[in-house]
């Protein structure tokens, strides 16, 4: 019988990704294995960027309507840059060390999100068992990146299978998983 485990899986950091992006990843990973033990869901109240998020006015004129998206766009932006700060900055004081990217790799998955493409039908919520939130977003815990509209999430093994009945559940497209090869070129 062949046995094939995580010690037997060589992973490697892919040369062309980003150091800020790695931090990032790695404290998120950390945050969230240090936080798994509470019974928050990782969406700690530290983090919550619901300030950030606070959704405006939706416009009736078409110009208006392209700039209401731009806002929404910058908010996520915000959202997820202050997540991550804040997660660094409360890691160095609690002492907590960040996790290395093979133990990162080993210990979940990376999901994308696209906040400006979801219905709000609640369907990736109640199915997940609130792993996603009523706008299909991920926990804030886990966000560690924004680009192009996208926010990028590490979800610890512990919470992919809630992940995945989201994702399942989900009538649109704006949840799904995506390879680790594939986040040297989604972060840049």
């Amino acid at each position: 019988m062949i046995q094939l485990g995580v010690a037997d899986v060589k992973f490697r950091e892919p040369a062309e990704l980003s150091p800020l992006v790695a931090q990032a990843l790695s404290e998120t990973a950390a945050w969230c294995s240090h936080q798994q033990s509470l019974s928050h869901e990782l969406r700690s109240p530290e983090l919550d960027p619901s300030v950030v998020l606070d959704r405006p006015h939706f416009p009736e004129s078409r110009e208006a309507i392209k700039a209401w998206i731009q806002v929404r766009y910058n908010q996520y932006r915000q959202a997820v840059s202050q997540v991550t700060g804040l997660r660094s900055n409360l890691l160095a004081g609690m002492n907590v060390g960040t996790v290395h990217w093979n133990t990162a790799q080993a210990q979940g998955r990376l999901l994308i999100y696209f906040p400006m493409e979801t219905v709000s039908c609640g369907a990736s919520n109640a199915s997940s068992h609130g792993f996603y939130d009523g706008e299909d977003a991920p926990p804030w815990d886990t966000w560690f990146w924004y680009s192009d509209g996208a926010i990028l999430s590490w979800v610890p093994n512990d919470f992919i299978s809630r992940a995945q009945a989201g994702i399942d559940a989900n009538p649109v497209d704006c949840i799904h998983w995506t390879d680790w090869r594939e986040l040297p070129r989604l972060t840049r």
